[in-house]
């Protein structure tokens, strides 16, 4: 598939926290099975109960050690992780494909409030012994070493939040995945494996203690508590240099990601706002210090807000600040200067003069004032001073960045720009309060860390690849309903959900079906001017260890590449897209079905697919950050992933093969007419082929309109007719300079071409192909790159070698290259001319390139393509999920061309200013 065309819909993996893929989660065997466990962030009290004068505020400064890390426990090789999306929709799980040891590691942090569980599970890839892969790995020198192979994931990191109250509901859950022996697959890996009385959970936090003869009593195990100001630092770190758009601004209702630079990482100030609040200088991994801090924190607005409000619970508190007026309350500048701006000093009518000093001369009683404007009140109180005190510190130690975390914080709009507006306030505009999209688990993930060798240490930013799963329990930052076991359990979820409406908590409100074109889920009326809670709250994903992936190493400048050429911010192109997806979305589930023999079993997976990812449109409708920063490439990858999720696995299979069989049928009279033309004319009918071959796109309305109308072949013919130079973007004189020089200066040939192919069938086959063989005729290698997993009706890696060898029955060029390159080498094609059997040739090798996504993002590769890429010097782009969507402004290292033909018609007008069916053949020098 192209990419993103009319019509077109996203699909998104599934992955809870508290599911893996198959329903388990799986273990590992070993002698000790390790768990971790940590507290907290409304547990990092300040004030000390044995000793009054400590505190937040007045506790002494100290330099805390680096965190002491058990070698004795089994030991976690995390080396080269990824994220990937799981089960849940609030909490992460992260793969680790290196790891070696079969053991298992679980975290929980236990606070007050919430626990947060941290744990990996096994993602047990069977081998596959490939004669073609080994060979291609050998010719492109890379080694597996020692290490097991794990073709695409080897573990994940999974985080589930579950409230304090309910913690037989987190030990019942721990007990049915057996995450404190290891997992429950750990005895098909080791069935001699017995259950361990002496088995460790690591933890931190007053639930650590609090709760440690509950843990003994129900599962047998011993917690062993760490430090938690070392467990809170070591999981900032980690997110910070691990995750891409990690840290992001909030102001005014608007979140902006911030790219942080990890060689520029340190020093920064970390302040961690639980029931009191520590400011943390952090100076490096395990290098920090306490400097100041304050008790009147999180708790302070809890328990005064509680008194004056009667409110039951902190979410209760928040929500009413929602609907609150604190001018009611507070006394106010324009109070005191008669509604005017005290502007010789730079402050507005608006600003706080004095907090709740309205109530010294009201004549009211508590029972007079409104809970939401005393709500508001106390929460602009003590954001704001805790945002001055915070931009003292780092101005007292000349930090640039301030981090703010704990569970104070907990997504709230109104509590993060409170606390941005001090910042900005007091420092004149020269510093700005950044967030943590993950906050809520630093402390989890710093005692998951205190493990002797967890490699997050060796863990770089491409290697992690976060997705985002449908699914209860988890949703705005809050938590409803049991956790889910199975798909089964899944299905019926959201069967349940749309069946009773908002009678079921889900990602957004159920509204009556046809009212906007998503799926029956009513965009909210709120575009930003609104700052609700749960409309702001951030999702974590499941983050996924990928140790294969690497960046792409022609990137002219990795730093400064985006993949996505449309920018979604644009809230008309959001809405543009959003309904372009949903449109598409019924033939995308007719097709699934299909796709599994339309039994009742997928009939009713492919419903519960539709539900779910409508309601993930709609949430990021009305949130578009909530997943992080949002762009087309991160749409399509959702879609995918959601089919996956509900084990659709590759829902156009049937048509890929029927288009690849009419294509190659048709392929060796295409190829004796290009080789009665000359040099010239054949390059032309090649490019040309390419761009006419792109119109098979099942992403894309306009083309499945057409797969009404004739024949594959048809098709084809049709476009190619209507092949008319100059195309709207047309470099190809510029190329055929390059290729074929001028007079008697002939150019030298390509050492090595990298062909992203797209679409299956008469895009690759009478398309790319036939230029990959052009190319090979003049001594340059090619390498043929494409998906890992299915996309629509994308080609795959797995796939085009059968392709390729079928094609090479009808051509010695392609026979004698494949051979060369490892994709034929059971040599069972038969030759056309023994004369040329023994005749060197330049290889054709396919590589994957690591995604399963009708676009690419060039950080994240896998490491086969960017070996192939290390001896490259042209890449064609083809297709316009490759070429158009992703990648259109991204420039290389060595020469580029960028082939595309367009088939939407908003996209042909934003970007090339042009119509639906118009063609792009950009062709960019070496830099």
């Amino acid at each position: 598939m192209a990419g993103l065309s009319e019509g077109q819909t996203p699909v998104l993996e599934i992955d809870g926290t508290l599911n893996s893929n198959d329903g388990n989660s799986r273990g590992n065997k070993g002698k000790d099975k390790a768990v971790v466990l940590v507290g907290e962030e409304n547990s990092n009290s300040n004030i000390d109960t044995q000793n009054q004068q400590g505190g937040s505020g007045g506790g002494s400064e100290r330099e805390m050690p680096s965190m002491h890390r058990s070698g004795s426990r089994p030991q976690l090789d995390l080396s080269k992780a990824a994220i990937q999306g799981n089960f849940e929709v609030k909490d992460p799980t992260i793969l680790l494909p290196n790891q070696s040891d079969d053991i298992s590691h679980l975290a929980l942090d236990i606070g007050g409030s919430l626990i947060k569980l941290v744990y990996f599970s096994r993602h047990e890839d069977q081998s596959i012994d490939d004669k073609r892969k080994k060979t291609i790995k050998e010719r492109l020198g890379i080694s597996n070493g020692n290490r097991r192979s794990y073709p695409i994931l080897g573990g994940r990191l999974h985080f589930v939040k579950f409230e304090t109250t309910k913690i037989s509901e987190c030990l019942d859950f721990i007990h049915s995945k057996q995450l404190h022996r290891g997992g429950v697959d750990s005895c098909h890996w080791n069935p001699g494996v017995q259950a361990n009385d002496n088995a460790v959970i690591k933890a931190t936090g007053g639930g650590a203690y609090k709760f440690a003869d509950l843990f003994k009593e129900r599962l047998g195990v011993s917690l062993d508590k760490e430090d938690e100001m070392d467990c809170l630092v070591a999981g900032a770190n980690f997110l910070l240099k691990a995750i891409r758009h990690e840290a992001f601004t909030h102001m005014e209702g608007q979140k902006e990601f911030v790219q942080i630079d990890t060689n520029d990482l340190f020093p920064y100030l970390l302040v961690n706002i639980g029931s009191g609040v520590s400011m943390i200088k952090v100076d490096g991994d395990g290098k920090f210090e306490r400097v100041s801090g304050t008790n009147v924190g999180g708790g302070t607005y809890w328990g005064l807000g509680r008194l004056l409000t009667k409110c039951k619970s902190f979410d209760e508190l928040l929500e009413l600040s929602q609907r609150g007026d604190n001018g009611t309350i507070d006394m106010l500048v324009g109070d005191i200067y008669g509604g005017m701006d005290y502007s010789k000093i730079g402050l507005s009518a608006s600003t706080i003069a004095s907090s709740f000093g309205k109530t010294i001369s009201d004549k009211k009683e508590l029972a007079d004032y409104r809970p939401e404007d005393i709500s508001l009140s106390l929460l602009r109180m003590i954001s704001y001073n805790i945002g001055q005190i915070s931009y003292l510190n780092a101005l007292r130690f000349g930090l640039k960045r301030i981090f703010f975390g704990g569970f104070f914080i907990r997504g709230h709009a109104y509590t993060m720009d409170t606390i941005s507006f001090a910042v900005q306030f007091w420092s004149k505009g020269e510093a700005q309060a950044m967030f943590l999209r993950h906050e809520g688990f630093l402390g989890a993930l710093g005692a998951f860390m205190s493990y002797e060798k967890h490699g997050l240490d060796d863990l770089m930013v491409h290697q992690l690849v976060e997705r985002f799963p449908m699914g209860a329990p988890y949703t705005g930052g809050r938590i409803h309903g049991p956790p889910l076991g199975d798909l089964n359990e899944k299905i019926s979820w959201m069967e349940k959900f749309v069946l009773k409406g908002t009678e079921i908590t889900a990602p957004v409100p159920m509204a009556p079906s046809g009212t906007t074109g998503l799926g029956g889920f009513e965009v909210p009326l709120s575009k930003g001017s609104t700052l609700r809670s749960d409309a702001s709250a951030l999702n974590v994903g499941v983050l996924h260890l990928v140790p294969t992936l690497e960046v792409f190493p022609l990137l002219a400048d990795p730093k400064m590449y985006e993949p996505n050429t449309i920018d979604l911010a644009d809230r008309s192109e959001l809405e543009y897209w959003f309904t372009v997806l949903s449109e598409h979305l019924p033939d995308l589930v007719d097709k699934a079905v299909a796709s599994e023999g339309g039994t009742d079993d997928a009939k009713r997976r492919g419903d519960a697919f539709a539900r779910a990812f409508s309601a993930h449109l709609a949430r990021l409708m009305e949130e578009p950050a909530a997943y992080g920063k949002l762009g087309l490439a991160n749409l399509l990858e959702l879609r995918e992933e959601c089919l996956r999720e509900f084990q659709f696995l590759d829902a156009y299979r049937s048509i890929k093969q029927r288009e690849n069989e009419a294509s190659l049928a048709v392929l060796p009279d295409l190829l004796v007419e290009l080789d009665s033309m000359s040099e010239e004319t054949r390059l032309l009918m090649l490019i040309e082929g390419v761009l006419a071959a792109n119109i098979f796109d099942w992403g894309s309305r306009a083309c499945v309109d057409l797969y009404h109308k004739g024949t594959i072949i048809e098709i084809y013919r049709m476009s190619r007719n209507k092949m008319q130079r100059p195309w709207r973007v047309d470099d190809f004189d510029a190329f055929k300079e390059r290729m074929l020089g001028s007079g008697d200066n002939k150019p030298r040939p390509h050492k090595r071409a990298l062909l992203f192919v797209d679409n299956s069938g008469a895009d690759v086959v009478l398309g790319m192909l036939p230029l990959a063989r052009e190319l090979l005729r003049r001594g340059t290698e090619v390498v043929l790159v494409a998906n890992s997993l299915p996309a629509l009706n994308d080609i795959t890696a797995m796939e085009l070698p059968d392709i390729v060898a079928e094609a090479a029955k009808h051509c010695d060029i392609l026979r004698r290259a494949a051979e060369a390159g490892g994709l034929l080498v059971d040599a069972m094609i038969n030759t056309l001319d023994g004369s040329k059997e023994n005749s060197p040739s330049v290889p054709l090798m396919v590589v994957e390139n690591g995604c399963g996504s009708p676009c690419i993002d060039l950080r994240q590769v896998s490491s086969e393509l960017a070996a192939a890429a290390k001896n490259a010097d042209l890449i064609i782009l083809e297709g316009m999920g490759r070429a158009l969507h992703t990648n259109f402004n991204a420039r290389f290292k060595c020469e580029a061309l960028k082939l595309a033909m367009v088939k939407n018609q908003r996209l042909a007008e934003k970007l090339i200013k042009g119509n639906i069916y118009d063609c792009v053949c950009r062709y960019e020098p070496a830099r």
